[in-house]
């Protein structure tokens, strides 16, 4: 009788794809044609996405915060939002899959148009695909052979909340709040039963102008928020991420004349975008064989990413500044560095992380003519991060913040130092192998003898003397007492048959 193998099958949801994006998002700013634009800063927020076959959409908001010098000098802002939605195609896409998107805006450009200055921005979009999966693996069987391993099977559950906070400090006399921009970075992420516990800081940079000045001066502060999100699969200890966004950004002055001084009220809202992972160990063959018979199998190969920690970093970094847009006159006086932002990437090695990237900030300036101006500039960095538990090929992904962004002019360039702060998260990622089919085919009749001598290979395990010899390995060990595996390849393993 033929060998009957057996086969179980597994529902989970595979991490698909991953896809990238672009759009142009436009916005107008009716008369404002007469003023030169210094400065724009976007925000970019998601709203919702969702797969449909072939073809994932996603929507999203866009923030436009802009700083413009009118025709005689003075200082003007104005702020503008613009929705939009777009669509990618993914073979892959399914309405049952889910979609998680993270936008950033890569590049700002302005334009006249009759009376109107249009903002123009690129919106890139990262998207990850989570498909609903099942898979097959071998179980067992009459008459077959298995060598079982653990197999770990990653499995996401996604949550995600809001919180809101208010913060109150004292600046010097401020006549108008010309712009802001927002950095969030995480501390710290831990599940505990039922929700996410984030904490972290928002770093808000203020970019104004004193009573009765036209000069832009840059205030920052920094905001430490801690919020529980529900998340009704997280248990205590279960590894985990998080995205933390800056969704509304609300500030109020009252100044106080006499003192010169005057009290800034933000209010903000924020929203945490959670993922929770779970690992299931499943039994699964990565060999089998049936005795007598001839076999055919089928591999299949799975990976499981999971977490392996979170910890924050911080560095001072300094250099020599490059101006990527705009120019800088060599007599134009420096007033403040505002909208600054940082971008990095990194790589694990043994022990450490590789972290290079470069921090942009806006350099508002007067020019000969005594005019406003603003160029942009990019200090690029590189450093260690020491980390015990980084090893090569894990993957690393790095928050990165600046603040206390300073410049000064030195020889006929630009020098610029400020702090970063990190919160890194190091995936593992952990690819196993199992037999997904089993084909017996004919008997294999072989003639044996009355006595047969294995000449075994140093190295060779009880699976592979078992495969070789064609009996399971509870067998070849109950007829072996006291051999020990792996083998050396002195050993010689005799089978006395009966005729």
């Amino acid at each position: 009788m033929p060998a009957q193998p057996q086969f179980e099958t597994y529902s989970y949801t595979a991490r698909g794809p991953l896809l990238s994006a672009q759009s142009i998002v436009e916005c107008r700013l009716a008369d404002w044609a007469d003023n030169a634009v210094l400065a724009v800063c976007p925000a970019v927020l998601p709203v919702g996405a969702e797969c449909a076959s072939g073809e994932v959409r996603y929507s999203g908001k866009l923030f436009f915060s802009a700083v413009a010098a009118a025709a005689d000098g003075t200082l003007i802002a104005a702020e503008r939002g613009v929705e939009f939605s777009h669509r990618t195609p993914c073979e892959e896409a399914v309405p049952a899959a889910t979609a998680r998107v993270r936008l950033r805006v890569d590049k700002v450009e302005t334009r006249r148009e009759g009376r109107s200055c249009i903002l123009s921005a690129i919106v890139t979009a990262e998207i990850c695909l989570f498909v609903p999966s099942q898979l097959q693996y071998l179980a067992g069987g009459e008459g077959v052979v298995c060598d079982f391993a653990p197999v770990r099977i990653g499995k996401s559950e996604f949550c995600s909340g809001t919180f809101s906070l208010e913060e109150e400090f004292d600046t010097d006399y401020v006549g108008d709040i010309l712009l802001h921009s927002e950095q969030v970075v995480p501390t710290r992420v831990a599940a505990c039963a039922g929700y996410l516990d984030v904490s972290g800081e928002i770093l808000l940079n203020v970019l104004g102008k004193r009573e009765g000045e036209n000069e832009p001066v840059s205030y920052e502060r920094q905001i430490p928020f801690r919020a529980e999100i529900p998340c009704e699969g997280a248990e205590s200890g279960m590894p985990c991420r998080v995205q933390v966004r800056a969704e509304e950004v609300s500030l109020t002055a009252s100044c106080d004349e006499e003192k010169d001084r005057c009290r800034i009220l933000a209010a903000v809202t924020a929203s945490v975008s959670g993922e929770v992972l779970r690992a299931d160990e499943l039994q699964m063959a990565r060999d089998a064989f049936a005795p007598g018979f001839a076999c055919r199998l089928e591999r299949a190969r799975i990976a499981c990413r999971e977490p392996a920690c979170s910890f924050t970093a911080a560095e001072r970094v300094s250099g020599e500044a490059a101006v990527v847009e705009g120019e800088l006159g060599k007599d134009d006086s420096l007033s403040a560095a505002a909208l600054a932002e940082a971008e990095c990437t990194a790589a694990c090695g043994e022990g450490e992380l590789s972290v290079e990237g470069a921090v942009h900030a806006s350099l508002f300036c007067k020019g000969e003519d005594g005019m406003p101006k603003c160029v942009r500039i990019a200090l690029p960095f590189a450093f260690p991060v020491r980390c015990d538990r980084a090893h090569a090929g894990d993957a690393a992904e790095v928050t990165c913040c600046c603040q206390g962004v300073s410049v000064r002019r030195r020889g006929g360039g630009i020098e610029a130092e400020c702090s970063l702060r990190l919160f890194c998260t190091l995936t593992s990622s952990q690819e196993s192998e199992y037999v997904s089919d089993l084909s017996v085919g004919e008997e294999v009749r072989e003639e044996r003898g009355a006595v047969e001598v294995f000449f075994a290979a140093a190295g060779d395990t009880l699976w592979e003397i078992a495969k070789k010899m064609q009996c399971s390995p509870e067998a070849l060990k109950e007829s072996c007492p006291g051999m020990e595996f792996p083998l050396s390849g002195s050993e010689r393993i005799v089978v006395w048959r009966g005729r």
